[in-house]
């Protein structure tokens, strides 16, 4: 595959100052100080295994992939890639995996690539997972694709992961789930939700939720959560009443499940009016502990490294919640620890660095610019230092 096109960035000294001396309370430094394009969609973001740069990936209203790459220290843009035009390939299967300060892989339209950061340069590392939905392993050598088979409406749908060897393009296992005792209300099939690896990549969780023609299921039958180990091919089932958003915590030995009001698109399978998580034992299969909140989790989660936080686009208040705040939840009770707020439109990317003491927050271009002329500050994305 050719370079990505690069585009260079001259943020001048005045910008940055004006930027850095408006901080919203509890922010280390805003990244996006520019007037950039509006229209960009944005998809994934990261810390680089240094924590030193942020990795943001959008897409654009031309279907054009976007990549951009931040200084923290410094809150400089170091460089921006235009790339290949996504098409029909679905955004949120759009991700990347940062392998090392340099270069990460990432999903697309072409396959698994790999893209150097400081050039631009990118290759097609394989075609496997070329136009299907995907997933990267922890350590970037294996990835798993996603398809369905039969059908739903004579109740012989099935679900077919694979996962292949990166490097040798080769068929590792095939795991199928048959869908079985299917709520009669669910007449729109399923939707996969989450898929989530263990940090040793040696089993994977995958989440549905079962739809109607009208609004979603709300009752707990209404999704599936499994456990499958690599090794053997074996699928567990858990008893989940959440599984919209999955997490491995604790080196993979326990596993966040979070649901929220709006998980996929529609209300909760869960409850009306609050989301839930729900902390299971992942050798044993048993349900460790739950806790409810006004906050929809159903959107953006990110974990800290040690598993003792979790951060949520939204945050409660006295009033119930606010959408554009981001908040901050222990892990261990469920409560509401900090929030920040800052952001002008609802948060669409989290992301904690590898030490645990920064959260990055990021929402899509677009929702920056009053307007076509407007040289509005941007807010792309806050980072916010957690031991302020």
């Amino acid at each position: 595959m050719a370079a990505i096109s690069f585009v260079a960035l001259v943020v001048t000294s005045a910008e940055w100052t004006q930027a850095q001396t408006k901080l919203p309370m509890g922010a280390h430094v805003r990244l996006g100080t520019t007037d950039f394009l509006a229209g960009s969609s944005a998809s994934a973001m990261a810390f680089s295994p240094d924590g030193k740069t942020i990795i943001w990936q959008g897409i654009d209203y031309g279907s054009h992939f976007t990549l951009r790459h931040w200084d923290v220290a410094t809150a400089k843009e170091i460089n921006r890639f235009i790339g290949d035009d996504f098409g029909d390939f679905p955004q949120q299967f759009s991700i990347f995996r940062v392998i090392d300060n340099n270069a990460l892989l990432r999903t697309s339209a072409n396959g698994l690539a790999l893209t150097d950061l400081n050039t631009g340069e990118e290759r097609v590392v394989t075609e496997l997972a070329r136009g299907k939905p995907s997933w990267i392993s922890p350590n970037g050598k294996r990835i798993l694709t996603y398809s369905t088979q039969g059908s739903w409406r004579k109740r012989t749908a099935t679900a077919r992961f694979v996962l292949w060897d990166v490097e040798r393009s080769k068929k590792i296992r095939d795991f199928t789930h048959e869908f079985q005792n299917v709520p009669a209300k669910a007449d729109a099939g399923a939707r996969l939700t989450s898929v989530a690896f263990t940090p040793d990549g040696k089993t994977f969780a995958t989440s549905w939720i079962y739809l109607a023609s009208g609004p979603m299921l709300t009752a707990r039958a209404g999704q599936v959560v499994s456990l499958w180990d690599v090794a053997s091919g074996k699928e567990t089932s858990l008893d989940a009443a959440a599984g919209y958003n999955l997490h491995f915590l604790e080196g993979g030995k326990t596993l966040a499940c979070a649901d929220g009001q709006n998980a996929g698109g529609a209300r909760s399978t869960v409850d009306l009016h609050h989301s839930r998580m729900e902390i299971w034992d992942v050798a044993g299969g048993k349900k460790l502990r739950e806790f409810e909140s006004s906050v929809d989790w159903s959107g953006p989660l990110a974990f800290s490294p040690d598993g003792s936080l979790f951060a949520s686009s939204g945050a409660e208040d006295t009033e119930g919640s606010d959408e554009n705040a981001v908040a901050v939840w222990s892990t261990a009770t469920g409560q509401q620890v900090r929030k920040f707020t800052g952001h002008r439109g609802k948060v669409r990317l989290l992301a904690f660095s590898p030490d645990g003491r920064l959260l990055a927050s990021g929402i899509d271009d677009a929702l920056y610019r009053e307007n076509e002329n407007s040289p509005t500050l941007a807010e792309s994305i806050l980072v916010w230092d957690l031991q302020k």
